[in-house]
């Protein structure tokens, strides 16, 4: 006998909790994608549904039906046609959460728990990070086992459920979910995909640590973002070689950074070339970083924008990888020096002019001014904060603040070498990376965004970072190690990898010899010839056909009891009747040796129709 562990009424309870659960998974995954005011009705219908379902009222259908109405037209009104993903996600939302308002039969649940999922389906639009996977097995595990209890509460109409029964309800639900794993991983391998997004979602997020724009003295502050921008598999470098390239700068009018030459410019580069992986978020607009200084970038749509700077031709708004061929202790040789890498403002300050040649006297070569320039900077501090403002940017850091950021150091240099009459031009991309020796790979955060300074000397570009070392705090890098290995198995995995798994898999040659397996296959012939006999001599008993009739009845033989012991326990009186009956023709066959023939065969069948 088990207790009476959880009643009907609290069974519902448990459905309906569960169903909250099931429903804030998906919602947990697009909280910071949607607008405020979805995120404000789903949570605030959540909070009132809980106190509704506590009080036992429920708003009637075709209330919660127009609301439904309003709130699907709701998000499109702010939004274009071109952009229909984010408000249909939204609507989606909200529809999730007025299905909670009213009255819940097994019906209701069902549609809550399919829209959870296409809610769950379509957060991978913007993020599909080794979580969403955790979310889709814990979504799982909570909708099959809610499923569960539905049904069997439906079915059985039990006032109780044992604490037995409603535990095996829960392994069963968790058994369906582990199994279930592999079957989404034959999935996972055999369906069609692609290395780029499918789609433009349309969605439009400002980005920080990098940006195609320098903007000097638009901030006072810059606040370090910490996420990872990209993780690149390769060898571990020296500090000094970890300069990720994206864009190059060459005209700048005292304030701002830009970048008006094209293609035409043709570059020769000469050094030793390295191949890694890249694996970018979706932080550098169209840009590809790559390790500086780069020399191909393999994948689709990608176009060659300006000697070791690539982009794409579509807009980035997921995960990207792609394979690169770098040159390192490089070369770069241009055929012409183009007249924009000696521009300088018009209206240049003359302090600016004067104190650059003060502190270049006596400097005889390219070099030399270089080298001079360099140590005037060292004398300047680094820093993210109070950054000189106001009309006359690179004069107030070199002046008054005498601090700032990489911005102020490059383009003062640069400035200064113009002035020297040395071609130069602003680089932008990274510098550094936490190397994880557990994956081999650099994680490159949106902080690491850096700009330097390459100058034309000596008949080629050599790169200077005035900006000096900048300290970087160290981090733990195991915990990065389910990131890569997520973005190996599941970022990484496209039509390429599915054709490469395809080839590798090969039919196995099989020496067959027939001789070997006769004997074996006739004995397994043979056991399942005799098993089938027994079986067959089992079902046309009279007896076993009398327990199958009796078990339909409720009333089901014990292995201990006897054949009147068991008669003694049915309750029906009039089936109880019957049986006794033919217990009695059949023990007066069976007890007295005697063979069943036809009639007591036929006689007995009639018997049992009549128990039926």
């Amino acid at each position: 006998m088990h207790l009476q562990f959880i009643s009907r009424n609290k069974v519902d309870n448990v459905i309906f909790i569960l169903s909250i659960f099931i429903a804030i998974i998906p919602f947990s995954a697009i909280i910071k994608y949607i607008s405020f005011y979805a995120n404000f009705i789903f949570i605030l219908i959540i909070i009132v549904s809980i106190f509704l379902h506590i009080k036992k009222v429920f708003i009637p259908l075709w209330i919660l039906n127009t609301v439904s109405l309003l709130l699907i037209i709701l998000p499109f009104l702010s939004s274009s046609v071109e952009d229909i993903i984010l408000p249909s996600i939204e609507a989606l939302t909200l529809i999730l959460s007025i299905r909670f308002l009213g009255r819940k039969t097994s019906r209701e649940y069902f549609q809550i728990y399919l829209l959870s999922v296409l809610l769950l389906g379509g957060s991978s639009l913007f993020n599909m990070s080794w979580i969403f996977f955790i979310r889709i097995f814990l979504m799982l595990i909570f909708t099959v086992f809610a499923i569960l209890l539905l049904t069997y509460i439906r079915e059985t109409k039990e006032e109780f459920i044992n604490s037995k029964r409603f535990l095996n309800i829960l392994k069963v639900a968790f058994t369906i979910s582990i199994v279930s794993i592999p079957l989404s991983a034959l999935f996972f391998i055999i369906l069609p995909r692609t290395p780029v997004p499918l789609m433009n979602i349309g969605l439009s997020k400002t980005k920080s640590g990098f940006s195609s724009n320098v903007n000097l003295g638009s901030v006072s502050m810059i606040e370090e973002d910490r996420s990872i921008l990209m993780r690149v598999s390769i060898k571990k470098f020296p500090e000094e070689v970890l300069y990720w390239r994206v864009i190059t700068f060459d005209k700048f009018d005292g304030k701002n950074w830009q970048k008006t030459l094209s293609r035409l410019v043709k570059s020769n580069v000469y050094g030793e070339k390295i191949n890694y992986t890249v694996t970018l978020e979706p932080t550098t607009e169209h840009y590809l970083p790559a390790l500086d200084f780069p020399s191909n970038i393999y994948m689709r749509n990608v176009s060659y924008e300006y000697p070791g700077i690539y982009k794409t031709n579509f807009s980035i708004e997921k995960t990207l990888k792609y394979n690169a061929i770098s040159f390192i202790n490089y070369k770069i040789q241009e055929l012409y020096i183009q007249d924009e890498y000696l521009q300088i403002p018009p209206g240049l300050s003359h302090n600016i002019v004067n104190l650059t040649q003060k502190i270049t006297t006596g400097a005889s070569t390219e070099k030399a001014v270089v080298e001079k320039i360099l140590k005037f900077l060292s004398g300047y501090k680094y820093s993210l904060k109070n950054l000189p403002k106001g009309d006359n940017p690179v004069e107030d850091f070199l002046f008054k603040k005498k601090s700032g950021n990489c911005e102020y150091f490059a383009t003062t240099m640069a400035l200064m070498l113009r002035i020297k009459g040395i071609p130069s031009r602003v680089v932008g991309g990274f510098k550094g990376g936490t190397y994880n020796s557990f994956g081999n790979y650099y994680i490159v955060r949106a902080s690491d965004a850096h700009l330097w300074v390459e100058a034309w000397i000596n008949g080629q570009w050599i790169r200077f970072d005035p900006s000096g070392k900048i300290p970087r705090p160290v981090e733990p890098v195991i915990f990065h190690l389910i990131d890569y290995l997520w973005n190996s198995i599941v970022v990484d995995y496209d039509v390429r990898a599915q054709m490469k798994l395809a080839k590798s898999i090969k039919t196995p040659h099989i020496n067959f010899n027939r001789k070997v397996f006769i004997l074996p296959l006739a004995l397994i012939i043979i056991f399942i010839i005799i098993k089938s006999y027994k079986y067959i001599l089992k079902r046309k008993n009279p007896l076993n056909k009398f327990f199958d009739i009796m078990k339909k009845h409720g009333f089901e033989k014990q292995s201990n009891q006897g054949l009147e012991e068991f008669i003694s326990t049915i309750k029906d009186t009039a089936i109880k009747e019957k049986a006794k009956i033919f217990i009695k023709e059949y023990e007066e066959i069976y007890f007295q040796d005697k063979k069943f023939k036809k009639e007591d065969l036929k006689k007995l069948k009639e018997l049992l129709k009549d128990i039926k």
